[in-house]
C-alpha cells in the first residue's frame, strides 16, 4: 500500500521545472525523459538539498521503496 501517493510532498533548495516534488508521489514510475521524477537543485554542506512528504496521518511503515532515474542507478549500481 502507497501511503505516500498524492500526498503533499517538497524539496529544498528548490526544483528543476518539471521535475518537481509532487512527481515523487504521483505514483507513475515511467521513464526520467518522461519528466516522471522529482529533481532538487544542487545543495551544499551548510544547504543541504532535500525532500519530504506530509502522508497526513501517522502511519506504522515497514518499508519504503525508492525509485532511481535508471541511467544514474546503473552508474551507481543501485
Amino acid at each position: 500500500m502507497n501511503v505516500a501517493l498524492n500526498k503533499a510532498a517538497v524539496n529544498h533548495p528548490g526544483t528543476h521545472s518539471q521535475f518537481t516534488a509532487t512527481n515523487a508521489v504521483d505514483g507513475n514510475t515511467g521513464p526520467w525523459s518522461s519528466a516522471t521524477c522529482s529533481h532538487t537543485t544542487p545543495g551544499s554542506a551548510e544547504n543541504p538539498a532535500w525532500w519530504r512528504v506530509d502522508l497526513g496521518e501517522p502511519y506504522r511503515i515497514s518499508g519504503i521503496k525508492i525509485y532511481n532515474r535508471e541511467r544514474v542507478g546503473k552508474l551507481f549500481g543501485i
